[in-house]
């Protein structure tokens, strides 16, 4: 059953010819894979030999999602023996999994030792040291203090440590630089970027107060109103879960993501709302991260605020979207009201609240095909294509407002 499932994930793309077709039969089979674990004939999966690593990764994705809710029948999975045939990332994801949810009280002895040797490998997976470093406290409790003293030895492992520390606040003329002089997209990914716009998020660093974004059209001009006011639209990163950003469902990394199209259809309508969710991605890796310079002026670039999408990518952080929500926020007293928190999505206002009716996903889509030079059709969604720039500010406890930027030159 298992290995239909990416046939049938990649039929589902046909009929949107412009999407990221990569990220549709991601969503599409992680949502797959969720379903077989909790069908009743749930027991399939355990034969499911011949995946992929791409495939075992959304497998994983989806079992530990479904754990994480208290699935019966995913904890029930992990009762199961690690599969043999897994990679190492995963067998130690899954692991890991087991350990959180009490179904194992450590890692298996052959395991274990397949990640100390792959630690004193001089070829060591990067994804391993972040994940252990990610999980420091449940491998401590579970007494693999050898497996964390050799992750450490890896530089890499404090990656995971500063990107708290790299909560502090950003230079104003980084980010009035950053604005204005980003560079141009001509060349970057052979010119895929070249008739897309720039959205800039500006969050705080504690996310449960929301962020905002503004944008540059295809031409490279600021977006502005009817008015002539700066264009803006209120947003939220902040993970339902309050985790940072480098786990799994944390809150959206900071850095830049490229903005992909749209999911084939707004379904899921309770999670996602009653509009299409936008799909973002991270900026692939390259030697030095230079594809991500080549989006960036100098200034930012020798700064650090972007590595924490860095990181976050490396660590296998995926299916992040823009999208509304059907689900109601009832707590006027939450700082994000009316906003709904996410597993890690960048959350828009929808439903109804004291007389006002949100619809800033509506909003967002139009606007971004305006800024494109493209009419307002539900087709042309499709072929929206965008790079965000998500920048957190400084640790003020109060949403950004359009005069935080004007006083950083953006206005």
């Amino acid at each position: 059953m298992l290995r239909s499932l990416l046939v049938f994930a990649m039929m589902m793309v046909v009929s949107v010819v412009n999407a990221d077709t990569k990220s549709v039969v991601e969503e599409t089979l992680y949502h797959e894979f969720q379903t077989a674990i909790q069908s009743k004939s749930s027991m399939k999966v355990k034969s499911h030999n011949g995946f992929t690593p791409f495939e075992q990764s959304l497998f994983v994705d989806a079992l530990w999602d479904l754990a994480e809710e208290n699935s019966p029948k995913a904890l029930s999975y992990l009762n199961n023996e690690i599969p043999s045939h897994y990679d190492l990332v995963q067998k130690l994801r899954v692991g890991i999994l087991r350990i959180k949810h009490k179904r194992a009280e450590n890692l298996p002895i052959e395991l274990s030792e397949q990640i100390v040797n792959s630690l004193q490998s001089p070829t060591t997976d990067i994804k391993v040291v972040y994940i252990i470093a990610a999980y420091e406290s449940e491998l401590l409790s579970a007494g693999h203090d050898e497996i964390i003293s050799l992750a450490k030895a890896h530089p890499e492992y404090f990656d995971v440590a500063l990107d708290q520390d790299r909560m502090e606040q950003i230079n104003e003329d980084i980010i009035e630089d950053l604005f204005h002089n980003t560079p141009d997209v001509t060349t970057y990914m052979n010119g895929e970027y070249l008739k897309s716009v720039k959205i800039f998020m500006f969050c705080r660093t504690n996310r449960l107060y929301p962020c905002l974004m503004v944008m540059k059209n295809v031409h490279g001009e600021a977006v502005r109103n009817e008015e002539g006011k700066l264009w803006s639209n209120p947003a939220l990163g902040s993970s339902a879960r309050g985790l940072p950003s480098y786990v799994r469902n944390g809150n959206t990394p900071a850095g830049i993501h490229t903005i992909d199209s749209v999911m084939p259809y707004a379904d899921a309508t309770l999670s996602f709302g009653k509009f299409r969710r936008m799909i973002l991605n991270f900026v692939p890796k390259s030697k030095d991260e230079s594809l991500i310079k080549s989006l960036l002026p100098v200034s930012s670039q020798e700064s650090d605020w972007w590595k924490s999408g860095v990181v976050a990518r490396d660590i296998g952080r995926n299916l992040i979207r823009i999208h509304g929500t059907g689900k109601i926020n009832t707590d006027k007293n939450t700082p994000y009201y009316p906003f709904m928190r996410t597993s890690g999505c960048i959350a828009q206002r929808e439903n109804t609240y004291d007389g006002v009716t949100y619809k800033d996903q509506r909003n967002l889509l139009d606007s971004i095909m305006m800024a494109m030079d493209l009419a307002k059709t539900y087709d042309n969604e499709t072929n929206i294509k965008g790079i965000l720039y998500l920048v957190e500010l400084d640790d003020t406890n109060a949403p950004v407002a359009l005069e935080d930027l004007a006083l950083r030159g953006i206005e």
